[in-house]
């Protein structure tokens, strides 16, 4: 395991230089767009597949995708009602910002730094039933409040996204390797770990090309609202999950790590395509980055939840 200041320091220094590089008009948004596109068609499923074949999948893992799942939901359907009041375009990227986390641009590299093998299978399992609210929930909840033109036969649509993941692909096909106990290549697990270790470098200058604080005075109290609404009821229930679950101490700390991530950069996409507020999408994912990774820093560096 790394020092934990380490990890968070260097990672920080890497993401300056992304945003360096973005504000010294080397590298511009779009750009970021293009590398995004990159990494989920190769270094990410690369990763996830390398570390699913490796890691000893018992029965508690289980457990992760379905709090993550059941937990976004919940976010979902209460901002659906809190926010009731609020315009349509501005309503609905709130309900969106609600529920979903940035586990694949935000937490890997830092849970792998940190936590190692194990800690990314616990991400990786939590982050399954994260891409079943991020991709279902609420895609559909986006296109209910969109105002362009709705979509025909919207659950067709969605399933053929969801499947046509290669980070999912990846894990499927990494578990039933790891399961089966398939003999894979040695020179073709050499050529995917070499791949994978460029996830690191590539995740932390994309948060860093994507990072913006610029914010109107209306947008702050909106933000404000999601924020609170996701950082309360993260703490809330990974305290509960903390006590309560009869799991190892690791499985714990990941969990509670877990539930205090960013809101995840598939609301900007959803919000463009949708014709919603992007504006307001773009300052939940990039403020909320900020509190998440100041939250990881303190909670692994000061209480100790590196434990694994």
């Amino acid at each position: 395991m790394t020092d934990p200041n380490i990890v968070f320091g260097s990672a920080l220094c890497v993401i300056a230089i992304g945003y360096t590089l973005k504000s010294a008009g080397f590298i511009q948004e779009h750009d970021g767009k293009s590398l995004s596109k990159f990494l989920m068609h190769t270094t990410f499923p690369a990763l996830v597949f390398s570390t699913m074949i490796r890691v000893n999948i018992t029965w508690d893992l289980i457990y992760l995708p379905l709090i993550a799942m059941f937990f976004g939901m919940f976010l979902s359907f209460s901002a659906f009602h809190l926010f009731k009041n609020t315009e349509p375009e501005n309503r609905g990227v709130m309900t969106l910002g609600s529920a979903g986390f940035n586990l694949g641009i935000f937490a890997y590299p830092l849970i792998e730094g940190i936590f190692g093998i194990q800690g990314l299978t616990y991400a990786i399992m939590f982050d399954l039933g994260n891409s079943v609210v991020n991709f279902f929930v609420n895609y559909g909840m986006g296109n209910y409040f969109s105002r362009g033109p709705k979509k025909d036969n919207i659950a067709a649509h969605i399933f053929k996204r969801i499947i046509s993941l290669p980070p999912l692909q990846a894990m499927v096909l990494g578990v039933m390797v790891n399961v089966l106990q398939i003999k894979f290549p040695v020179f073709a697990l050499d050529i995917i770990s070499t791949i994978a270790t460029g996830n690191k470098p590539i995740v932390l200058l994309l948060m860093g090309i994507y990072f913006s604080v610029r914010l109107s005075k209306k947008t702050y109290y909106r933000v404000f609202q999601v924020l609170s609404l996701r950082y309360a009821m993260g703490f809330l229930v990974g305290g509960i999950c903390f006590y309560l679950l009869p799991f190892d101490l690791g499985f714990r700390n990941l969990l509670m790590l877990c539930l205090i991530l960013p809101v995840g950069m598939t609301v900007i996409t959803y919000s463009d395509e949708l014709n919603l507020n992007t504006p307001l999408a773009a300052s939940l994912v990039n403020i909320s980055l900020v509190i998440s990774f100041a939250i990881m820093w303190i909670m692994v560096s000061v209480f100790h939840m590196s434990a694994i």
